[in-house]
């Protein structure tokens, strides 16, 4: 009876860790992307409304940068890029 107990649970074991995990990772993964693009929509709004005048978008992404930086996320391609993004999505509303 012990040995068939040690196959259940070898068994689920397996399961958990081949499937659960995964998933588990995987929701996690995007909840972290969506918390990631919030903030970096609410920092780019804060920028726009603090720097004003034309011709000073380098000093806007900047600041975004410096806030990101500050919060622990690494500025890289990726997370300009969704900067970028966020940019447009703020000037089509």
């Amino acid at each position: 009876m012990e040995m068939v107990w040690n196959l259940v649970m070898a068994a689920a074991v397996v399961i958990l860790t081949r499937y659960l995990v995964p998933w588990l990772k995987a929701q996690l993964d995007a909840r972290n992307e969506t918390a990631l693009i919030e903030k970096i929509e609410q920092y780019v709004t804060a920028a726009e409304q603090l720097i004003q005048g034309t011709c000073r978008g380098v000093e806007k992404l900047s600041y975004v940068e410096g806030l990101l930086e500050e919060d622990g996320v690494p500025v890289t391609a990726r997370i300009r890029a969704l900067i970028e993004a966020a940019v447009a999505r703020l000037c089509r509303k």
